[in-house]
């Protein structure tokens, strides 16, 4: 293995003598609103172990009472509000993140490592120790070569940044908060993914902390099989990746078409899932688009009026061949608003990507679907909708189809050679609930329960697999899911690296 030695990044310093308290939670509820993270045993203030933690970072170490904890600890998911670390360790450095570690393994403190901070299922917070990676958000473009260094840290809007406008990009999410690191471990999507392929597809190389402290170089020579698992086998699971080599893509010279239609109603939302499926099964990659309907205010038409649907995305190449592409969904119902216009690749990326919401909560949950859904389940999920308990602005249901994650770019990589494995899919399919975060317990739970129907609609005709980045905890048999025939190989690499599972979470890979 390539090793930095863990002893020439620590600096010295012993911790004191541990005096237990108890991690902070600001409340607690058994709703699907309001989720918490049980408690852990962890050093409280007057222990003098943080204190001693503090005077090791070059970085800041923020606790409760400091006057940006609230800021700095708080999740992107607010369902998860409740669980917050006994402190936030602000890295400064890759020897930071080495310091912070053994702190936590020197006084039995839990930790995650937290980037971008957005899981959703929660898994970026903590009662113990939170290792922040935000201050590693550098991007280092080579526009000779072709390729960039990204730092551990860093989100979707540092890289967007630094490559508009030029002529290589990232195929990568479309939320700028998320963190790179995050969408690159867990396989990357977007709405690019279709022709360029998945963030991780485009990763030559990562460094990472281990559990034993060591900061490993990955890449297809250096320690491989983990620099397999790093590809797809999420977040959390094996290390703190503190920063990733990416090969570029070519950013695309001719203008490329935009396009956007918007429906209305329960027949509408039926007649274009159905189209829309048909097109991506032929589909080809320059075709990259979704399709999604939403339960919204009731009118004076009742609830099988009260569904929005659209479809938008970007063909690359002219306006005529993407017409002859989305014939099908124009004919299968009238629209009541059209927009198709050519327009540069960047403007195109600029109109899609999203900064962050109002602080909300969500609950998705995910299921790639191989083949079209039949007609008798797609109108049994327009049902559904329809009967969604919830339909305003703030707390409501939806149903997305992500048709980005198929086609011969991501299927020229096979399903084993590397850890993610969904490769020969048509479209990720993904109910949607979303909710205020000062709304009833009960709306949460009634969304949580109509996304759960949802699903029972959608599982028998799809294979049992899920977006292991779009993680949830009401999937049981998340080994499957996430990972299917790569799940035993991940094992087996966990092992290795991190045998005392010092990284785990509920849906982690255990070492054995």
């Amino acid at each position: 293995m390539n090793r930095v030695n863990r002893r020439a990044l620590l600096r010295g310093g012993s911790v004191a003598a541990l005096g237990l308290g108890m991690g902070l939670r600001f409340g607690a509820s058994s709703s699907a609103q309001e989720m918490a993270t049980p408690i852990t045993a962890v050093p409280g203030p007057e222990s003098g172990a943080l204190e001693s933690l503090r005077q090791r970072l070059t970085g800041m170490l923020f606790l409760p009472g400091d006057a940006e904890y609230e800021t700095q600890s708080r999740p992107s998911n607010g369902r998860f509000r409740y669980t917050r670390p006994v402190a936030v360790a602000q890295c400064a450095d890759e020897r930071d993140v080495v310091t912070a570690l053994a702190w936590c393994q020197e006084n039995g403190v839990p930790l995650v490592g937290r980037g971008g901070g957005h899981s959703y299922a929660g898994y970026s917070t903590t009662t113990g120790l939170t290792i922040d990676l935000s201050k590693l958000n550098t991007v280092v473009v080579d526009s000779v070569q072709g390729n960039a260094i990204v730092g551990g840290g860093a989100v979707n809007r540092d890289y967007f940044t630094r490559t508009a406008d030029g002529p290589w990009f990232l195929p990568g999410g479309t939320c700028l908060g998320v963190g790179v690191g995050g969408l690159t471990l867990g396989g990357g999507i977007g709405y690019n993914t279709h022709w360029a392929g998945l963030t991780c597809d485009h990763l030559r190389a990562t460094r990472i902390v281990t559990a034993s402290g060591d900061v490993l170089e990955l890449d297809e020579s250096n320690n491989s099989d983990l620099f397999w698992a790093c590809r797809g086998g999420a977040g959390g699971n094996f290390g703190i990746n503190t920063s990733f080599t990416f090969d570029l893509v070519p950013t695309p010279q001719d203008n490329v078409t935009f396009f956007r239609f918007d429906w209305r109603g329960a027949d509408a939302a039926a007649a274009v899932f159905s189209a829309f499926h048909s097109i991506l099964a032929t589909a080809p990659a320059a075709f990259n688009a979704v399709a999604q309907a939403q339960a919204v205010d009731l009118g004076d038409d009742g609830p099988r009026e009260a569904i929005s649907v659209f479809s938008r995305g970007q063909y690359i190449g002219p306006i005529r061949e993407l017409l002859d592409l989305v014939g099908p969904l124009l004919t299968a119902a009238k629209p009541a608003q059209a927009t198709v216009q050519e327009m540069t690749f960047w403007d195109f990326q600029r109109m899609v990507v999203t900064e962050e919401a109002t602080w909300h909560s969500y609950g998705d949950i995910s299921r790639y679907a191989a083949e079209p859904l039949p007609d008798s389940a797609i109108s049994q999920m327009v049902d559904l909708l329809a009967a969604c308990p919830s339909r305003s602005d703030a707390n409501n249901g939806s149903i997305w189809s992500l048709g980005w994650v198929g086609g011969d770019v991501v299927n020229s990589v096979g399903r084993t050679e590397t850890a993610y494995v969904h490769r020969d899919m048509l479209t990720l399919l993904r109910p949607t609930p979303v909710w205020d975060i000062r709304a009833p317990a009960a709306v949460a739970d009634e969304l949580a329960a109509w996304t759960d129907e949802m699903i029972a609609v959608i599982a028998p005709h799809t294979p049992n697999e899920s977006y292991q980045n779009f993680p949830n905890r009401a999937i049981t048999d998340w080994q499957q899911a996430y990972y299917a025939e790569n799940f035993d190989r991940l094992v087996a690499v966990k092992g290795t690296y991190d045998a005392g599972n010092v990284f785990n979470y509920e849906q982690s890979i255990p070492p054995a």
